[in-house]
């Protein structure tokens, strides 16, 4: 019988995740990490992304991160050219940053609407075509888009976040296409409600609410999404591209 085992699935990988400091984006850089991956992450919120860099690097993870708001096109190229210095390749992108606005449509305003958008699409956008850009030039490359549940079936309370997210859904099918034929591919993943900072925004009825449609019956933890994640980064989902993983306690099953 043979000793050897199977290198990390991420082994060598060089991998960008956005939204990086906490939640869903901080379990996939640990997730990462532990897969072999050399990270490069970012955050808009500097001290908590210094303390999540540290905890990274502590745990003996190759890192490099930076402050960055994802609306603002010139920090994103920043981000992206400061990486290729510092790897020469980027091989994932992991476009987690969002934001969660809890509002019903009375309660929603346009400048509530717009804010959302430049996040939660526009941001995926820009990260997204950067990431394009580096990896047909290289041949090679896996981009994964955070969507949710929330952009296929109505939530109370989501009426700006759930067609925010549906950019993210959108994006996936558009840059597949795009991009299949120069060996990049792109994929999403749509969390149910999941146990992070930014659902712990929400008010308690809120919450409620939301985790009572899960069959399940709890929230999810962000480590399971971060799983579905290195999946679909990894060389194991090698014929995949297009698809939008639900990781959702069974919602969307409904």
């Amino acid at each position: 019988m043979s000793n050897t085992t199977s290198a990390p699935r991420l082994d060598g990988k060089i991998a960008m995740i956005t939204g990086a400091a906490k939640g869903i984006g901080f379990a996939t850089a640990q997730k990462f990490a532990r897969e072999g991956a050399k990270l490069s992450i970012c955050d808009y919120d500097e001290a908590a992304l210094k303390e999540a860099s540290e905890m990274l690097k502590t745990s003996g993870a190759t890192v490099e991160s930076f402050v960055c708001d994802v609306r603002e096109e010139a920090e994103v190229k920043t981000f992206f050219d400061e990486t290729m210095k510092a790897y020469d390749r980027i091989d994932v992108l992991v476009a987690n940053a969002g934001v969660i606005p809890e509002a019903t449509i009375e309660q929603a305003s346009s400048d509530l609407w717009d804010d959302t958008f430049a996040v939660d699409g526009k941001g995926m956008f820009l990260c997204g075509k950067f990431a394009a850009e580096i990896m047909t030039k290289q041949g090679s490359g896996s981009i994964v888009f955070l969507s949710s549940i929330s952009a296929y079936g109505g939530q109370v309370g989501q009426a700006v976040y759930g067609p925010a997210k549906y950019v993210a859904a959108g994006l996936t099918k558009h840059f597949a296409i795009d991009l299949a034929p120069k060996g990049v591919r792109v994929n999403a993943v749509s969390p149910g409600t999941i146990d992070t900072p930014a659902v712990d925004k929400l008010s308690d009825d809120g919450i409620k609410k939301v985790v009572g449609m899960h069959p399940m019956g709890r929230m999810g933890r962000p480590e399971e999404i971060a799983n579905g994640i290195a999946f679909l980064a990894s060389d194991e989902a090698s014929f995949i591209t297009g698809a939008d993983l639900p990781i959702d306690g069974g919602y969307l099953a409904q």
